[in-house]
């Protein structure tokens, strides 16, 4: 589905591009996708897409205490 009209920005550019950046502005997300917004009519749809992207876990979470420590 297109969340910016103006751009052609779909709903799954703007989560993988959070997801990979971690990113959680839709201007900063705008940007690495290559041009920021125009109306900005798209934001708060945008802003809802990011914020689902990044609450729902892309890959694995690492538990740190389960990672060994370097030798000191």
């Amino acid at each position: 589905m297109y969340v910016c009209i103006c751009n052609g920005y779909r709903e799954s550019e703007i989560e993988q591009t959070a997801r990979a950046s971690g990113l959680n502005c839709p201007v900063a997300v705008y940007q690495v996708l290559g041009s920021g917004p125009c109306c900005g009519t798209c934001l708060p749809m945008a802003q809802d897409v990011i914020n689902d992207a990044l609450k729902s876990p892309a890959r694995p979470k690492i538990d740190l205490d389960d990672l060994p420590l370097a030798a000191e």
